[in-house]
């Protein structure tokens, strides 16, 4: 194998694929990425066994290719090697089948490589009725969403976001039982089959972060696995196995209290409240709602207490009062993008609903605390 490639462009290749090696693979081999060069490109691939990325870098993109072939390159230092390298042109050539020279005018790298025969066989399939979306929808929902997931092992299916399509209209889930998030597109094309799938959280942030251009996405959906295909990268993960529970008993279809009010306000004010939050890892704050007036508050015994008082309009007079985690809520908060927002509140051991005014495809749910 011998070529010559731009330093910026296998940097960013590189960059993508390595997002796919494990910190804890118990296969040595898997630490490395796969170089095989054709007279098509360069390819890369990468795989923890449950997530695997493939690029492909055009035969338009490499400065030139004297000499195909493959290699087995280790991950730990060639992403390190190649940003820091002084050259934007940088050379690599095998010199054995074991062994890899990267080079420039002024320095050059030995690196040893695993045994090729070695490495797994690694199958991207593609399914025959394939999904499209585009980029910045898919970035959209999966920003509005995967703040929810768990991170806790107990409950694996709530490490993972539960994607369902039906007919044309796409519902994306996300919860870790103290909180919820739920978005609702339609798609452009009528899907024939029925879709209920849980994609690990882990996995789709780290596609989220490839995605830098409004192209269309291909899924090919499987039992246990979900292939991305975008502009020249194929990005495939496992499925979590299991069904996904039925969140639709968690929010409440009526509602007591209806409260409008700027969300930039409510979320300066809540922020404020938590620096003086009791519990750091709850970071619990108190609202009290009477008519049009809402005072948030919290308190430190060692510390001190704070009071924010807004303006708002609420459908009921009645006092009510409610506490909840800041920490909790600001996230929620974070992911809407509109002036004002709507909570909708039965009572201080109900589910707090947050939306958007103007956007209906997106609902957000948070459990209130009970401070007594």
């Amino acid at each position: 194998m011998k070529f010559v490639i731009d330093k910026n462009i296998l940097l960013e290749a590189l960059t993508n694929v390595t997002r796919a090696i494990g910190t804890r693979t118990t296969i040595p081999i898997l630490n490395g990425i796969k170089f095989d060069l054709t007279s098509e490109g360069l390819s890369l691939l990468a795989s923890d066994s449950e997530l695997t990325i493939k690029i492909l870098i055009p035969e338009k993109d490499i400065k030139n290719i004297e000499k195909c072939g493959s290699m087995i390159i280790q991950s730990k230092y060639i992403l390190e090697i190649i940003r820091k390298m002084p050259s934007d042109t940088i050379n690599f050539e095998s010199i054995d089948s074991s062994k890899i020279k990267i080079y420039t005018d002024n320095n050059e790298y030995n690196l040893n490589c695993y045994d090729i025969s070695d490495y797994p066989h690694i199958s991207l399939e593609e399914s025959k009725e394939p999904i499209s979306i585009k980029a910045d929808t898919l970035k959209s929902i999966i920003n509005e969403t995967s703040y929810a997931v768990s991170t806790q092992e107990v409950r694996p299916l709530l490490t993972g976001i539960n994607l369902k399509i039906t007919g044309d209209m796409l519902e994306c889930i996300a919860t870790d039982s103290y909180r919820l998030a739920k978005k609702n597109i339609k798609l452009d094309a009528f899907v024939n089959a029925t879709i209920n799938i849980v994609i690990p959280g882990k996995s789709i942030n780290e596609f989220e972060k490839m995605l830098t251009t409004d192209e269309e996405i291909i899924m090919h959906i499987f039992n246990n696995k979900i292939l991305f295909k975008y502009r020249n990268i194929q990005f495939q993960t496992n499925l979590l196995s299991g069904t996904y529970p039925d969140t639709n008993h968690f929010i409440p279809s009526e509602f007591a209290y209806m409260i409008n009010l700027n969300l930039k306000a409510f979320n300066d004010a809540v922020d404020r409240a938590s620096l003086l939050a009791q519990s750091k890892d709850k970071n619990i704050v108190r609202v009290l709602i009477d008519d049009k007036t809402m005072v948030i508050s919290s308190s430190a015994s060692e510390i001190g207490k704070t009071e924010e008082k807004l303006i708002i309009e609420c459908s009921n007079k009645e006092k009510l009062e409610i506490a909840f985690s800041s920490r909790y809520m600001l996230e929620a908060l974070k992911v809407i993008k509109d002036d004002n927002i709507l909570l909708l509140v039965n009572s201080d051991d109900k589910p707090i609903l947050i939306k958007s005014v103007k956007d209906e495809s997106l609902l957000e749910l948070i459990l209130p605390v009970k401070t007594y």
